[in-house]
């Protein structure tokens, strides 16, 4: 008996520290996950804060400008000059082959900065003889530095003095890592100047079209969507726009040329609507987010993975396109944006004639870090025997339809502590000293 309760003791004793250790162990991982996953959540917002550095940067340097080598080169020859005359080649100074239009300094700081955990660090002076710089003096040492200053651990099996003085870690000395990239919205095509004045609704509505109804996404109109309907490009566009206007009429498309781009039509524009399982109205009322798209008729799953990078809300409705785009369908709706839109040119729709156009420009950007102004893009349109908008040609001031500079950015900054990552997207505009924050997520 006394064998048999020892026995039984044992494993009873036995189960109860193990799930002791069980539970002392999940306690301990929780702990460190809910402590990295603080890591990670603050060395992404080092990223967001670091990107907007950067960001004030480039608007000091888009802040300096460049005199206009056209109009001084005209006044020292009497305008007899190749460049006065627009027949200078494009490049360096083909700013001067548009009349009017004086450039400034178009150097892309945000693309040549790799925003990262690395970057902040290399900016951060180190402090002791392992970093190679004396403290107190600031001068630095022969001995090698290092990205990161040391901190010392504990051994294992060595003893801790409880008493002895904590060391600080100096700035730059996390753990963890973080990386940030940035995007530049107003190259892409903001839905919201579809409710805008006429001329800037007129050619916001022929850059959507053009965008939806290429024809590399034809295939994405040719399916209902999960509510039984199909729809058309211009259709798709015109849900967008009854969206966000202040009216409950269905609008109708005007491209003639002439007045207001959308006209009223004859239906309700919530009649789309009705045919939903859970009914809704829609917004009218600009767009807060592109996530929002989802709710406007026509949009699903399919047409967000191909346009959800090409289409934004956040700009000001009044702001120009950018025409400084990596993306060749973005590149071709600037190449549209310059166009006379009353001598349409017939080969802009042949894909080979349009590939041509975005090499030529490619090759005279050199480099991406490197922006084209609208002097260079019109330029090299313009070679191509491409017609130009007389407006961008004859103006002095900057023009309605197109830009070189932008103001709004968006910054996807994602932080790695252990094995979290905390990911946080922002949207900044650039109207006072580190920008206004427009949208703000964590993930």
């Amino acid at each position: 008996m006394a064998l048999l309760m020892v026995v039984v003791a044992i494993a009873i004793l036995t189960a109860v520290a193990t799930e002791f250790a069980y539970n002392t162990r999940v306690d301990l991982e929780l702990a460190a996950n809910q402590r990295d996953e603080m890591r990670a959540e603050y060395l992404a917002k080092s990223g967001i804060a670091l990107s907007r550095i950067v960001l004030h940067f480039q608007k000091q340097v888009d802040s300096i400008q460049m005199p206009n080598i056209g109009d001084l080169l005209s006044k020292i020859t009497g305008g007899s000059s190749a460049a006065a005359t627009g027949t200078g080649a494009p490049g360096a100074g083909a700013a001067a082959t548009t009349p009017g239009l004086s450039g400034s300094l178009n150097l892309q700081i945000w693309k040549m900065a790799h925003v990262d955990c690395h970057m902040l660090q290399g900016l951060v002076p180190k402090l002791g003889p392992e970093t190679g710089l004396s403290a107190g003096t600031g001068t630095r040492s022969t001995s090698k530095s290092r990205l990161a200053p040391v901190v010392s651990k504990p051994t294992p099996g060595s003893k801790v003095d409880p008493e002895a003085p904590v060391q600080n870690v100096s700035f730059g000395g996390f753990s963890g890592c973080f990386t940030a990239r940035i995007e530049d919205e107003e190259e892409k095509l903001n839905v919201n100047q579809l409710d805008a004045p006429a001329i800037t609704a007129q050619a916001a509505a022929r850059r959507m079209l053009a965008l939806f109804g290429d024809k590399r996404f034809e295939f994405l109109f040719q399916r209902e969507d999960s509510n039984h309907m199909k729809v058309s490009p211009q259709d798709t566009m015109l849900a967008m726009r009854d969206w966000v206007d202040e009216d409950l009429t269905q609008s109708a498309l005007n491209l003639s040329g002439t007045g207001d781009a959308f006209q009223n039509g004859f239906q309700d524009e919530a009649s789309s609507y009705d045919r939903y399982v859970p009914r809704y109205k829609p917004k009218n009322g600009h767009l807060d987010t592109v996530e929002e798209l989802y709710l406007v008729h026509g949009v699903n799953d399919a047409f967000m993975a191909a346009f959800r990078d090409r289409l934004t809300v956040y700009p000001d409705i009044n702001t120009p396109l950018n025409i400084n785009a990596d993306d060749p369908v973005l590149l071709y709706i600037a190449i549209l944006s310059v166009t006379d839109p009353v001598r349409p040119d017939g080969r802009l729709k042949d894909p080979l004639f349009i590939d041509s156009i975005i090499k030529r420009i490619r090759a005279a950007r050199v480099m991406s870090m490197f922006g084209m102004s609208v002097a260079d893009f019109v330029t090299i349109v313009q070679a191509s025997g491409v017609a130009i908008n007389t407006s961008i040609l004859n103006s002095r001031q900057q023009n309605r339809w197109v830009s070189d500079k932008s103001q709004t950015f968006s910054i996807k900054a994602t932080g790695e502590a252990g094995s979290v990552q905390r990911t946080i997207t922002a949207v900044v505009r650039l109207d006072d000293q580190l920008g206004r924050l427009m949208y703000w997520r964590e993930e």
